[in-house]
């Protein structure tokens, strides 16, 4: 009985030990950057958004920031920053919505005082999403990472993948042995790839069933824009006026243009848009911008992946447009592009330049 009780004792002693020990090691580590900012000359595993990014926004050194969806994984910070001067991040939610992203923005503005520059890009295939609208269910997210309650910390202090990366980062092996930056952070560039055969490797004109009636706006699409619009993105930005927020409209390709025209759907997406910029456009700390007039970047698909997603070049040339103010649009110039844009895009010969 007396072996027993040791063994038992010894045991127990031994798991507290253990399991003291892994949950200070992701506590000295945080690989998801919960507690802190990464340790100085260690490479971070930069992977999971849902993991990082609250923590990224909360923790790290940043005055500038570059976020959306998937169609924002390819920007370069460092571009930013060289144009800009600031000191940039990029946090990317790959399928993220207008609340998703927007409640990641407010988190970044509410945590971080110096904050003062804002990129989003606005995703078209997502106008009449409803305000509360997103991919990934509320269950499926690690709560425990975004809440302020350090009780249900256990999950990340003694969480297998935690620990194991803490490790590796530790020593620098495995993922951690590659140089990390916000840069590299979720940029696919380089995997994918580019061109013509790329985008129709994808996409089926002929499967587009042609709509010979075109859709228009209507009232209730309106009120869905304007809900959506008003909690996820101006309401954020009239909470924090010394912020400038930066709001471009994601520059989908010709194809994806061919796409809505086919289908009937292309005056829709225009006049929500220009509805999109008339509300934008009442706030003096958002600024608009639109490319699709950009007809290097749209009409050339050495720029895209598919039909939506374009690569590090175009990515690029957006930092570029925006430093620049071109693309820019504004209460007495935004009707006319709009208006041009229509009848550009009307009369566009898909069929000619497609095929």
């Amino acid at each position: 009985m007396k072996k027993s009780r040791i063994f038992f004792i010894s045991f127990i002693s031994v798991l507290i030990a253990t399991m003291l020990l892994c949950g200070s090691i992701v506590v000295y580590v945080d690989p998801f950057i919960h507690y802190h900012a990464p340790l100085s000359g260690k490479n971070y595993i930069l992977k999971e958004q849902r993991y990082l990014n609250d923590g990224i926004v909360k923790n790290c050194d940043y005055n500038a920031m570059i976020l959306g969806s998937s169609m924002t994984e390819c920007f370069r910070p460092s571009v930013m920053d060289s144009l800009f001067g600031t000191k940039g991040i990029k946090v990317p939610f790959s399928g993220g919505s207008y609340l998703e992203v927007g409640d990641l923005s407010r988190t970044a503005c509410e945590n971080n005082p110096n904050l003062k520059m804002v990129i989003r890009g606005l995703d078209c295939n997502r106008f009449f999403n409803t305000k509360d609208e997103r991919d990934y269910e509320e269950n499926s997210y690690p709560k425990y990472l975004y809440d302020n309650n350090y009780f249900n910390d256990v999950n990340y202090l003694f969480n297998k993948y935690a620990i194991i990366d803490s490790l590796l980062i530790l020593i620098q092996r495995g993922e951690a042995s590659k140089p990390s930056s916000f840069d590299t952070y979720s940029n696919w560039n380089n995997d994918y790839p580019f061109g013509k055969n790329a985008i129709l490797s994808n996409y089926d004109r002929n499967a587009v069933e042609k709509s010979n009636t075109a859709s228009s706006l209507s009232d209730e699409d309106k009120k869905i824009i304007i809900e959506n619009i008003t909690q996820n993105v101006t309401d954020i930005a009239d909470d924090f006026p010394n912020v400038d927020f930066y709001v471009y409209y994601t520059p989908y390709s010709i194809y994806y243009i061919d796409f809505y025209s086919r289908s009937g759907e292309l005056e829709r997406q225009i006049r929500a848009e220009e509805y999109i910029t008339s509300l934008l456009l009442e706030h003096e700390n958002i600024h608009v911008y639109s490319f699709f007039m950009k007809h290097e970047l749209i009409e050339n698909p050495d720029y895209y992946k598919d039909m939506a997603h374009h690569g590090q070049d175009a990515s690029d040339l957006i930092l570029k447009w925006i430093f620049e103010k071109e693309g820019e649009l504004t209460k007495d110039n935004y009707e006319d592009y709009y208006s041009e844009m229509r009848d550009y895009y009307s009369s566009f010969d898909f069929d000619a330049e497609l095929e």
